[in-house]
Order: C-alpha cells, then sequence, then structure tokens
C-alpha cells in the first residue's frame, strides 16, 4: 500500500484543481457462521477501491477507480467533471492542519490476523453448541466477521495519512419457538483476545432467555423506566445522533433551529460526546475519510447542544471547525457527517441507587430494531423486567417504547457511573449507502416517564 500512497501522493501533486484529494482502501473481509448443523467460513475476499475529488472553480468533480493503475486517470476526470459541474458553487472547505502520519492498531493481545480461521470457526461452533446445550429447544447461530482495511487519505493541502484497521465481530443469536429473541453483538478493533473465555457468558445468556418465557404483560401507556447502557447507547445514536450530522441539518432547517448551539434538548445530567479515539472500539479511526484528524467531540453539555458533527464541506458553509466525522460508506460516493464511537457519559450515582430511585416502574434491556422519524422514535426492547421497591421482580414481554427525542432526553432524572460501549460492523446506513462501523453507549439511564406499547 505504500506504493500505492506514493503514486497518490504524484497524482495529487499533478493536479490543476483548487483543491484534489485521493482516498485508496484495500480491504480483506472474512466471515464464519455456525447454526446447527451448518456451518460456512468465506473469505478471506480482497477488494482494492479508489476515489479521487477535485475542487475547481467551487464545484466538485468526483471519480471512483479500481486499481492504482487508473489513478492519475481518475484525477483528471475527476478535475473534468468539477468543471463541466452545473450545480451550484459552494465554498471552499475548511481545511485542517496538514498532517502526514502512518497508524496501526497497536494491539496488546493476539491480532485478528495472527489466529488462524481453523480457531475462528471452532470457537464459533464452541459458542454455538453451548448456546444450544443451555436451552431446551429453538435455533442459535453464532457469526463471525472480520474486516482488515488499509486506508489511505491525500490531499493538495499536505495531507497523507495511512490508517491500518483490524474489526472483529461476532454475533450470537437464539430464538425459542414462542418468538422469544436472544441478540447480542461484540464488535470491537485489534486484539482478537476479547472474543475467547466467554462461555459463562454464554450460558448466561441461554438461563436467561428461558426465565423470560413469560405470558405475563405490562399494560401500555406511560410508566418510569431505566434504560441499560445498549438501550441508552441506541437512544443516543438513532434519536439523536443521526439529527446532528450537519449534513442532514442542512436539508432540514426546523430541526436546525430546534438543535442550534445553546438550545436545550435534554436534562442537566445529560452529556452525550462523538469519540473517534477510542482506538480499541469498532467506530474508531485515527483519521476520517479526508484525513481530519479524529476527535472526542461534545454534542450536549448539560442538556445544551454544543457541537454538530461536520465535514470539511458541512464545516465551511457553516462557519465551523471539521471534527473528524467525515464518512465514506463506498467507493465514489461525497464523504457525510457520520458517528463514529457515539455516548451519553456516565454519572456519579451506582445502578443499585438509581433502582432505589426508580422505586417502581421496568427495568429495559437490550435491543431488537427500532425506527426514526425525524425527532420522533421507536424501539423494540429486547428484556423487560418489572421493578417493585427498587428490587428487579420478574420478566414480562418484550414491549416497544417511543417518544420525542427532546422529551425523553429531558425527562432523565439520573445517570449511573457504568459507562458500557457497544458496536457493529454494519450497524448504521442512512439513505440508502452502505452499512458502516460504529460504537454507541452510555451508563444505565433513569426517565420519569417513557411511553410503552
Amino acid at each position: 500500500m505504500q506504493k500505492r500512497r506514493d503514486l497518490a501522493e504524484k497524482a495529487v501533486a499533478g493536479s490543476e484543481a483548487d483543491f484534489a484529494e485521493i482516498r485508496l482502501v484495500q480491504t480483506s473481509r472474512t466471515k464464519v457462521i455456525h447454526a446447527g448443523l451448518t456451518h460456512i467460513n468465506s473469505g478471506p475476499v480482497e477488494k482494492f477501491t479508489g476515489t479521487a475529488r477535485a475542487f475547481i472553480s467551487n464545484r466538485w468533480g468526483i471519480c471512483e477507480f479500481s486499481s492504482p493503475e487508473q489513478m492519475h486517470n481518475a484525477m483528471d476526470k475527476a478535475a473534468a467533471l468539477a468543471i463541466q459541474n452545473e450545480s451550484p458553487k459552494v465554498v471552499f472547505p475548511a481545511l485542517p492542519p496538514a498532517c502526514r502520519d502512518t497508524y496501526s492498531d497497536g494491539v496488546s493481545g493476539v491480532p485478528l490476523t495472527d489466529v488462524p480461521l481453523r480457531e475462528k470457526s471452532f470457537l464459533c461452533r464452541h459458542y454455538c453448541e453451548l448456546l444450544g446445550a443451555s436451552l431446551s429447544s429453538g435455533s442459535v447461530r453464532v457469526i463471525y466477521d472480520e474486516i482488515i482495511r488499509d486506508r489511505v487519505i491525500v490531499n493538495s493541502s499536505g495531507t497523507s495519512v495511512r490508517e491500518l484497521e483490524n474489526l472483529g465481530s461476532m454475533k450470537t443469536q437464539a430464538v425459542l419457538p414462542g418468538g422469544l429473541i436472544a441478540n447480542e453483538e461484540l464488535a470491537l478493533r485489534g486484539s482478537f483476545e476479547p472474543f475467547k473465555g466467554r462461555e459463562k457468558h454464554i450460558e448466561e445468556i441461554g438461563r436467561t432467555l428461558l426465565v423470560r418465557e413469560t405470558t405475563a404483560t405490562v399494560p401500555p401507556g406511560r410508566t418510569r423506566v431505566i434504560l441499560d447502557p445498549e438501550l441508552t447507547g441506541i437512544l443516543v445514536h438513532e434519536a439523536f445522533g443521526h439529527l446532528i450530522e450537519a449534513d442532514f441539518l442542512e436539508n432540514n432547517p426546523a430541526v436546525a433551529h430546534l438543535l442550534r448551539k445553546g438550545a436545550r434538548i435534554g436534562s442537566e445530567c445529560v452529556n452525550v460526546v462523538d469519540n473517534s479515539l477510542l482506538m480499541d472500539q469498532a467506530g474508531s479511526m485515527k483519521w476520517d475519510d479526508e484525513g481530519t484528524p479524529g476527535a472526542k467531540t461534545q454534542l450536549i453539555s448539560s442538556g445544551r447542544i454544543v457541537n454538530w458533527l461536520h465535514t470539511m464541506g458541512t464545516a465551511s458553509r457553516n462557519d465551523d471547525m471539521p471534527t473528524g466525522n467525515a464518512r465514506i460508506s463506498e467507493a465514489g460516493r461525497t464523504p457525510e457527517a457520520r458517528m463514529t464511537c457515539t455516548y451519553m457519559e456516565p454519572g456519579t450515582t451506582s445502578l443499585n441507587k438509581l433502582k432505589i430511585q426508580l422505586d417502581q416502574g421496568l427495568y429495559l434491556k437490550g435491543f431488537m430494531g427500532g425506527a426514526t422519524d425525524m425527532d420522533r422514535f421507536s424501539i423494540a426492547v429486547q428484556e423487560v423486567w418489572t421493578v417493585r421497591n427498587g428490587v428487579i421482580q420478574k420478566p414480562v414481554t418484550p414491549v416497544i417504547i417511543s417518544g420525542k427525542v427532546s422529551d425523553i432526553l429531558g425527562s432523565v432524572l439520573n445517570t449511573s457511573d457504568d459507562l458500557r460501549l457497544s458496536g457493529s460492523l454494519t450497524g448504521c446506513s442512512r439513505r440508502r449507502s452502505n452499512a458502516i462501523a460504529v460504537t454507541y453507549g452510555g451508563p444505565h439511564i433513569l426517565i420519569s416517564e417513557m411511553q410503552v406499547n
């Protein structure tokens, strides 16, 4: 890849565009699936993609290419497309300081690439059999997904960066005959070690699923709840995070006004950040797809909007600075402002004290799916437990929670001190684009009132 990086630097240096950029990505993907007697190993599947962009006379041109030999021609074609572009003119992108560097995952354990495929396959089969044995009936599946990615971003402002990423994910799924589901994904960056030694956790998934076999229901209505860290993260990511992406806000003035800097969106204990520098997490990036350094960006502080997530283009149009959130889901696309590792910051209250403050209500745990419509959302919850006098009592059937994001964040009474992050390699897509890796999470949070159906 270093030779290709050298070629990219020459191609960019030779461009007469006002601003020129080349992005190169070499990907190797491996997948292992175990489901009952079914066993599938695929990969590694190799793929190279490239994207050239040129900015001339306040218009962009973009060209995708599939081999390094096409790089110079793609740069020239991007320049020609910019000249021919008849769309409205845009302002020059806000450029961060030039950077020339290389980053490779520093692994404290065994790197993903050092573990043989047969060992990854054996581990999936082992967990699949273990989970199946813990259930009296039903179906189970374990999926291991691995993406080894080598990214290079070079531009005419002097930036030339290369990042080598090792992304791994293990999904565990179990379904009982009545349709009760347990679904979990562990997605990380760097070492294979976190995927090992999970036998007790796998058995606990099975035991919890059996305990949840119940016909008890809760009547629909508004009630006091505690959300577990995964649901807190989903609330932050799905219901709020997509709204704070600057290119979305540019196209939705009413939402932009609601989320203007300084506007109150939550209670005093709500603090939300996007932090791409958590380098053991799936959503992390040392540099974004425009070569802007990753950063920890405060989005909400004490309930008030502090920042939006920006690309170089949206930052320039909004008189701001890039936040390191430009991401390209597939070659040939314009970078979009997207989340990386987005979470609510923890408070200082223990979970036990939070349960006491809840007194009577519901403890909600795990995510099954959901939908958003501007600032409104609905989320299907995997586990629901009744709480009486601060003590978890019994499970009831899954529910759907819904509401308006500002109402829910404004109803957060307290946050626990137990930050936990979740992630997915294919967990975030928008506008029919390919999914990208993200991380989300937070602490347990106590909400005074939430609609439950």
